[in-house]
């Protein structure tokens, strides 16, 4: 019987996305690797500092754009959400020193009025995303978790907005990659 081959080195549309963002957010001798085989679970990318041979590692995820209702709006403001809804153990036992979420928001241009998508990070490191989750979240059907984030790019807010709402803004976009610098720039020790 013939070996069978199948395509290990496309990245998914959130991945090819996030590290697009991340080779613009990060350090000139910052570089973007994709791992190529499965050894790595639960690893999308590796970041890995050229200078002085420290490496993290990356886990995605992504969520679908939603036109916010009016309802949404009224109450949060400017933007729209992301829905992620994954087992609670793809938090508990991963093996990424981060994750980072990947949310599309709908933009207006005030000049043209035509409306776009943006892409927006919120990077959080593994360690906080597990104590988030046991101080906010109710696990739900199946052991899951549901997280509703809301990013406001006008505000440069985002936060949580299910069950009790706690803030994300430290995290989003450029303060999220400026952490992720500096943990490359100094002594990792044990991220999660």
């Amino acid at each position: 019987m013939g070996k069978a081959y199948k395509n290990f080195w496309s990245l998914n549309t959130d991945e090819a996305v996030v590290a697009g963002i991340l080779r613009n957010g990060t350090a000139k001798h910052i570089e973007v690797l994709m791992p190529l085989n499965a050894q790595m679970k639960d690893v999308d990318l590796v970041l890995f500092n050229t200078r002085n041979k420290k490496s993290l590692t990356i886990q995605i995820k992504g969520s679908r754009a939603y036109e916010p209702g009016k309802n949404l709006t009224r109450k949060y403001g400017d933007g729209s959400g992301g829905w992620f809804y994954f087992p609670a153990r793809v938090i508990n036992k991963s093996s990424a020193d981060y994750f980072i979420f990947l949310i599309y928001v709908i933009e207006q241009s005030y000049k043209t009025g035509r409306r776009y998508l943006e892409p927006h990070t919120i990077t959080v490191p593994t360690r906080e995303i597990k104590r988030l989750g046991k101080k906010y979240k109710k696990l739900g059907k199946g052991s899951r978790y549901n997280f509703f984030l809301w990013v406001n790019p006008i505000e440069k807010t985002a936060f949580d907005f299910q069950y009790k709402k706690y803030y994300l803004s430290k995290f989003l976009d450029k303060s999220g990659f400026n952490k992720l610098n500096k943990a490359l720039r100094e002594q990792i020790i044990d991220l999660r």
